[in-house]
C-alpha cells in the first residue's frame, strides 16, 4: 500500500509540474475509479491551453492541444466547436464534419451543439447525412426539447430537394407552423409552389404578432422587389430600419433604396447618420464599405476607409473595397494603379487577400482591354488553392459584365471544380456555355447541377433544348442527358 501511494505520488508530482496541469487532483490518480474523471479534467486543460495559444498565434500547438483534450473530454462543446471551427480555417470541411457528427454521440441534448453542427451541415449541402441524423434522433425516446430544432432542420433540408409536402409535414407534426423558422418556411415553399399572395399572407400575419423579425420583413421585401410592388417593396424597407434602428444591415439595405431612386440627397444624409451611429463598428463599416463597393461609389468606400483606420485587421478589406468601387464606376486605371500601391506598401496582403487581388486586377486589365495580361493574372489566380467560389463567381460575373465572355468561363469552370455543387457559380457557368456555345465541358457541368438542392427550371430547359438540336446531337451522354434533364422537368413534387 505503501509503495502504491509513493508511486501516485510521484505520478502526481510529474503530471502537475511536467505536464504543466498545475489543477490535477492526487486524489484522481489515486483512485482507479477516479481514473475517467483525471482523463476529461486533463482533456478540459489542454482545450483551455489551446484557446490561450490560439490568441498568442501558436497554432500548430493550439490544434495539437485540441486534438487531444478533444479525445480526452469528448463531451466538451467548446472544444469540438472550437477545433471544428480551426479545421474550416485550414479549408478542412471533411475534418470539421467528422469531428462534430462524432459529438452528437455524447451531446444527443445540447441544443445549442445540436443547433451548430445541423447548420454546418445545411451550409455545406450535407442533406442526405442531416437527414439520417434527424430522422434517427426523431425516432429515438430522445430530448423532446430538441424534437422542434430536430424537426426545423429536417424540414428544411425536405424544402431544399423539393419535397414540399414532407416539409410541411414535419412542420405539421412538430408544431411549427407559428416559430419564426416555420413561418418563412412556409412562405417560402408557398412562393415556390407558384403561390405569392399565399407567401405574402404567411408573412404578413407573423409580422402582425413579431413586427421587429428582421429577417421575414427581409423575405417579404424581396418577394415585393420580385414582383415589381416598388411602393410595397419600399415600405417594408422602411419597416425593417424602424423595427430595428440600432442594427447595421436594415439601414444598408435602406440606402440601396435611395441608391436605387437616384435620390443623392437622401442617400448623402442617410450614409452620414450611418457613419455617425456606427462609426466605431468595424463589422458594420465594412457593410457600408460592400455597399459603397458594388455600386461604384469610391468615394463613399474612402470615406468608410478612413473611419476604419484604427482597426488596422480590417485595412486590407478596406482598401480592396475602394478598388472595386472604382472597377464598378469604370475608373480602371486608378482602381490598377491602387492595387498596385497597395502591394507595394502592404506586402503582407499580397498572400492574405491574393484571390481577391489578383481578381480585382484581371477585371481592371480586362476593362482596359489589357486581354493578355489579364488572362496572365487570372492563369495566377486560378493555379492558387483554398479558393471559394463565391468569390470566383464574383470575378466572373464581373468579366462577363465587360464582355470578357472567354475569361469568365475559364473562372467560373474553376469555381464549379472548387466546390461542385455550387448552385451559383454552376448557374452561370452553364449559362454562359448556352450562350456561347461553348459545349466541351456541359455534360460533365449539367450533371453537376442535377445534383444540387433544386436546379433552375430555366436553365434545365434551355439545356434541353440545346441539347435536342443538331448542333449538340453528337456530344458525349447525350441521349443520357436528355432523359435525366426530361425527369427532372416533370412535374414538381408539390
Amino acid at each position: 500500500m505503501g509503495a502504491w501511494l509513493f508511486l501516485t505520488f510521484g505520478a502526481w508530482l510529474f503530471v502537475k509540474y511536467r505536464r504543466d496541469f498545475p489543477e490535477v487532483k492526487y486524489v484522481d490518480l489515486l483512485w482507479p475509479g477516479r481514473w475517467p474523471q483525471y482523463r476529461v479534467n486533463q482533456g478540459n486543460h489542454y482545450i483551455a491551453q489551446s484557446e490561450a495559444l490560439l490568441r498568442q498565434g501558436d497554432y500548430t500547438l493550439a490544434v495539437q492541444k485540441l486534438r487531444i483534450g478533444v479525445s480526452k473530454a469528448p463531451a466538451n462543446t467548446q472544444g469540438r466547436t472550437l477545433l471544428a471551427r480551426v479545421y474550416l480555417a485550414y479549408r478542412r470541411p471533411d475534418l470539421a464534419r467528422e469531428v462534430l457528427i462524432d459529438g452528437l454521440a455524447c451531446l444527443p441534448d445540447n441544443t445549442a451543439y445540436l443547433q451548430s453542427t445541423l447548420s454546418f451541415l445545411l451550409e455545406f449541402r450535407e442533406d442526405a447525412k442531416l437527414l439520417q441524423i434527424t430522422s434517427r434522433m426523431l425516432a429515438a425516446p430522445t430530448n423532446s426539447a430538441t424534437k422542434p430544432l430536430l424537426a426545423t432542420f429536417a424540414a428544411t433540408a425536405a424544402y431544399y430537394h423539393g419535397n414540399y409536402d414532407e416539409a410541411e409535414h414535419l412542420l405539421m407534426r412538430y408544431r411549427l407552423g407559428d416559430t419564426a423558422d416555420g413561418v418563412l418556411l412556409q412562405a417560402r415553399i408557398a412562393w415556390e409552389r407558384g403561390y405569392p399572395e399565399l407567401a405574402l399572407l404567411h408573412l404578413k400575419e407573423h409580422l402582425t404578432t413579431h413586427p421587429q423579425h428582421d429577417a421575414a420583413l427581409a423575405l417579404l421585401a424581396g418577394y415585393y422587389q420580385s414582383l415589381g410592388r416598388s411602393s410595397e417593396w419600399e415600405s417594408a424597407l422602411v419597416e425593417r430600419v424602424t423595427g430595428d434602428p440600432l442594427a447595421p444591415a436594415p439601414r444598408v439595405a435602406y440606402l440601396q433604396l435611395h441608391h436605387r431612386r437616384g435620390d443623392q440627397v437622401r442617400l448623402e444624409r442617410e450614409t452620414a447618420t450611418f457613419l455617425r451611429q456606427f462609426g466605431r463598428d468595424p463589422a458594420a463599416l465594412l457593410l457600408l464599405a460592400d455597399f459603397a463597393a458594388s455600386t461604384g461609389q469610391p468615394a463613399l468606400a474612402r470615406r468608410v476607409q478612413q473611419s476604419l483606420a484604427p482597426y488596422p485587421e480590417n485595412a486590407g478589406a478596406a482598401a480592396l473595397m475602394v478598388a472595386e468601387a472604382h472597377i464598378v464606376a469604370g475608373e480602371f486605371k486608378t482602381a490598377l494603379d491602387l492595387l498596385a500601391g497597395s502591394t507595394r506598401e502592404y506586402p503582407e496582403w499580397t498572400s492574405q487577400f491574393a484571390p481577391v487581388l489578383n481578381g480585382l486586377q484581371a477585371v481592371a486589365l480586362s476593362g482596359l482591354g489589357r486581354t493578355d495580361e489579364a488572362r496572365l493574372s487570372l492563369d495566377h489566380l486560378l493555379t492558387q488553392k483554398n479558393l471559394r467560389a463565391d468569390n470566383l463567381v464574383a470575378v466572373a460575373n464581373r468579366l462577363s459584365t465587360l464582355g470578357a465572355r472567354e475569361l469568365a468561363l475559364a473562372v467560373l469552370g474553376r469555381a464549379a471544380e472548387a466546390d461542385p455543387l455550387n448552385q451559383a457559380a454552376l448557374t452561370h457557368l452553364i449559362r454562359l456555355e448556352l450562350d456561347t456555345g461553348a459545349a466541351a465541358n456541359l455534360p460533365v457541368h449539367l450533371g453537376q447541377f442535377l445534383r444540387t438542392r433544386q436546379p433552375s427550371r430555366e436553365i434545365l430547359s434551355r439545356a434541353r433544348t440545346a441539347l435536342g438540336s443538331d448542333r449538340l446531337l453528337l456530344l458525349p451522354a447525350q441521349k443520357d442527358l436528355l432523359a435525366a434533364l426530361q425527369t427532372a422537368l416533370g412535374p414538381r413534387r408539390l
